[in-house]
């Protein structure tokens, strides 16, 4: 994001925050609980409500008194994500890796201290994570993260780590910081990670990174399925999979290697 000498005009920045404030859990509020998350006073946050009702970026529901997010915001994600070149290139090699294993197929970017997905193709394997399209999450949150972490900055992993502390997920999670940073040395060199039952238990997810020029990860892509159908050898052969996807889009993105 670019930093100019300007101040922000505060009203776009207050409707800003109204729509930050609803999430894949959190789908319909309450003004009260918008109040609350917003900390603006009830007649501005009732006037910019209805500003954004007005203009179909919010819907309110009479029977519950609550608000959700407005159509015309399917709209801009729409447009969003026609022109993402890496959802437009990565989107046939994820559809063939999809056929050849089974297993889900994800394609996430990362977006400061989160990463967002772009694209997902679901398997049929029954119960799986809510990992939405646009749903986001801190960065050392899956694998998929995980393997974008290992390729920034020294400086922003420790500042991400301090800010956002690593959780116990499950009881497999690393929460141990220098087991982590560890961790990441070995995924630079191996250029993949496997998160074994340590986000979700009873799954996993191998992620790879896509890269656009050297040591540059733009995105990651991943496999995640029951872990009992990722073990011994096909497991080795997931591995392979992955990766090869990962460097054919990373070419098609103008990478070289």
């Amino acid at each position: 994001m670019r930093e100019l000498n300007l101040e922000p005009i505060q009203s776009v920045e207050r409707a800003i925050q109204i729509l930050n404030c609803f999430s894949f859990e959190k789908t319909e509020l309450s003004i009260d609980e918008i109040m609350k998350k917003t900390k603006l006073a009830k007649t501005t946050t009732y006037r910019l409500l209805w500003t954004l009702e007005r203009n179909h970026l919010i819907q309110y529901n009479q029977k519950t008194n609550e608000y959700r997010l407005g159509s015309r915001l399917l709209e801009y994600g729409g447009v969003v994500l026609e022109n993402l070149d890496i959802r437009r290139e990565a989107e046939p090699i994820m559809l063939k890796l999809h056929e050849e294993t089974g297993h889900s197929v994800i394609l996430a970017q990362p977006q400061s201290e989160s990463i967002q997905y772009v694209l997902r193709l679901d398997s049929d394997e029954g119960l799986q994570p809510n990992n939405f399209v646009g749903r986001r999450r801190v960065l050392h949150n899956g694998a998929l993260g995980i393997v974008l972490l290992a390729f920034m900055d020294e400086d922003f992993i420790i500042k991400l780590l301090k800010e956002f502390p690593l959780e116990p997920y499950t009881p497999k999670t690393v929460t141990d910081q220098r087991v982590f940073l560890k961790r990441l040395k070995e995924i630079r060199s191996n250029c993949v990670f496997v998160d074994e039952d340590e986000t979700f238990i009873g799954y996993t997810a191998i992620a790879a990174p896509i890269f656009q020029n050297e040591n540059k990860a733009i995105a990651s892509i991943g496999i995640s399925g029951p872990s009992f159908k990722m073990e011994g050898e096909r497991r080795e052969q997931l591995i392979d999979s992955i990766k090869k996807a990962a460097l054919e889009i990373s070419i098609q993105m103008g990478y070289r290697y």
